[in-house]
């Protein structure tokens, strides 16, 4: 398991929170059919997690 992986296992969020790597750079994937709250706590989570920077989608 990827650290990546254990960072949303460990926060709850892999059920709605998936991801891909490019050349060392995240993008993060939330499911927009999850809560509005939990869709902001998520980013929240990423953004200090990988930074502010984080590329972070709705899909």
């Amino acid at each position: 398991m990827s650290s990546e992986q254990k960072f949303l296992v460990k926060y709850g969020i892999h059920n709605f929170v998936s991801y891909t790597e490019n050349r060392g750079k995240f993008t993060f994937f939330i499911c927009q059919n999850e809560r509005e709250g939990m869709i902001s706590h998520a980013k929240m989570l990423i953004q200090g997690g990988y930074g502010e920077a984080t590329d972070i989608r709705l899909t």
